[in-house]
């Protein structure tokens, strides 16, 4: 492991921030520009922008008023974490 290589990582995850920034402007200025439409054609390309109902369940909730439902349901994952800080 060289300084070099950290500095590029650092250098390209800085871009990818930017290019993401980027990216969800564009998105945000074309939502804003087709209002309530959810499907429309642009050059060939089909853009949805469509409401989602989409179920979670609250489990903070869960844990403080069933305790034991919780502990029986809950999944643990063991996973390893890289970071340059």
């Amino acid at each position: 492991m060289t300084k070099e290589q950290i500095l590029e990582i650092k250098e390209i995850e800085a871009q990818i921030s930017a290019l993401k920034a980027k990216a969800d402007a564009l998105k945000d200025e074309i939502k804003a520009e087709m209002g309530n439409e959810e499907h429309i054609m642009v050059d060939g390309y089909k853009v949805n922008y469509t409401i989602v109902i989409k179920t979670t369940l609250d489990s903070k909730k869960l844990k403080a008023e069933h305790p034991t439902i919780w502990e029986a349901y809950k999944k643990e994952g063991i996973e390893r974490r890289f970071s340059i800080t």
